[in-house]
């Protein structure tokens, strides 16, 4: 019998997996995986954390500073480069079997089949789950964080979607899309099966190019199968989200959020979301997780919605922790309070501080301590030139004179 280290955690990073994208390619998957340091800002005492990008040593420092915890106390299993393949197969190659196991559950970043194979395999418990979940609901995961399963849930439960549809091969999107723009300006073309906007591409009616030009000319061949979704591109006002627990008796509210967007794919967020759109999107969210909670699912989830001026349509769901899951709990553990404004933001910077000189300059700034506070979540300029941050602090106004004067500080674009 296995002896675990009680109420502790193996923090799975398997940010690289098949529900979220099939054959995740290169870029994605580097992309993917050089965020998952940030698991550090998660941990605590005696877990274990399991990533897929080495933890710079001033990362390390700086966490252990911020958060006043002691790391030394936590195992973590890194690669000594950038890891693109699943987080179970790191652990088998870092010998880490044990460590992982040795916990009193596992909390994955997505219920992929490869998780909960390793679960029943090791008798690991996933966090939520009295025993392993079963393969309905391993199923009911996998078809939710499709496009096309999305929309077919949610018009069953009465949700609104935009108009649209699917396409298995490429000649039939083309046909499909080129009928489409008859009668309307623009759509939205995704891969069924993807996540963090890659390989979205906007079809425009106006365009010099044919629709059938500007789809083949962006997107890329289906090596997955899987087909696309095409939708009416829709003029938003905003585009909330709000995020759900779904426990033993149904799902509870988590929090909620604006998005901020740059070419439809999610930089970041400010919350919580304004009152009509946190409104729709929870009503939404009830009806998803009510749905999940029939399936057997146990864990956090999100649905985004798309606010129209005079209505509304549901886009999605993320049946997984999120960018804005760690970031609610994050902020909540800088503050102690369980509501409080913050944003977050995904920027691209110039030519500009290393992160040692950053966090001395926002110390400087007196942005480090206080009402209103800046973290920097991820050390990853030298590898894609961006700077990830959040600004957390008692009200909206506040939080946004923080970000200006961050923006300054970082150089960022």
């Amino acid at each position: 019998m296995k002896e675990t280290v009680a109420s502790s955690r193996t923090v799975l990073g398997n940010l690289v997996n098949d529900v979220m994208i099939e054959n995740a390619p290169p870029s994605y998957a580097r992309t993917m995986a050089s965020v998952t340091p940030r698991k550090l800002w998660l941990a605590r005492p005696d877990d274990c954390l399991v990533v897929l990008a080495p933890c710079s040593r001033s990362f390390r420092d700086y966490v252990e500073r911020t958060l006043g915890i002691d790391l030394g106390r936590v195992d973590l299993v890194q690669p000594e480069e950038i890891f693109t393949g699943h987080a179970l197969d790191l652990v088998e190659q870092r010998g880490a079997v044990e460590k992982v196991v040795s916990r009193s559950e596992l909390l994955p970043f997505v219920l992929d089949r490869r998780t909960v194979d390793f679960a029943s395999r090791t008798g690991t418990p996933v966090a939520g789950y009295h025993g392993i979940p079963t393969e309905r609901t391993v199923r009911a995961v996998r078809e939710i964080n499709t496009k096309r399963g999305f929309r077919s849930i949610a018009r069953a439960l009465g949700l609104p979607v935009a108009d649209g549809g699917h396409a298995a091969t490429l000649p039939e999107l083309c046909a499909r899309v080129e009928d489409f723009l008859k009668k309307r300006p623009a759509a939205i073309v995704k891969i069924d099966r993807s996540s963090n906007g890659y390989g979205t591409v906007v079809v425009r009616a106006d365009h010099p190019k044919s629709p059938t030009d500007q789809i083949t000319g962006a997107v890329e061949v289906d090596e997955r199968g899987c087909g696309w979704v095409y939708e009416e591109f829709l003029d938003f006002v905003s585009v909330p989200s709000v995020e759900m627990i779904v426990e033993d008796h149904g799902p509870v509210p988590f929090s909620s959020c604006d998005q901020r967007t740059v070419n439809n794919a999610w930089t970041g967020m400010t919350a919580p979301a304004d009152p009509r759109g946190a409104a729709v999107a929870q009503e939404a969210a009830l009806a998803i997780g009510s749905w999940l909670h029939g399936e057997g699912f146990r864990g956090v989830f999100d649905v985004d919605c798309c606010l129209l001026a005079d209505s509304h349509v549901v886009t999605e769901a993320n049946v997984r922790r999120t960018g804005g899951t760690y970031l609610e709990e994050l902020a909540r553990r800088l503050t102690g309070e369980g509501s409080l404004s913050w944003l977050a933001d995904v920027r691209q910077g110039r030519r500009g501080p290393g992160f040692d000189t950053a966090v001395g300059a926002i110390e400087a700034a007196g942005l480090a301590t206080g009402t209103t506070r800046v973290v920097l979540t991820a050390d990853t300029t030298e590898i894609d030139g961006r700077w990830r941050y959040l600004v957390v602090g008692g009200n909206r106004a506040d939080v946004l004179d923080a970000e200006r004067l961050l923006t300054s500080i970082l150089g960022l674009t």
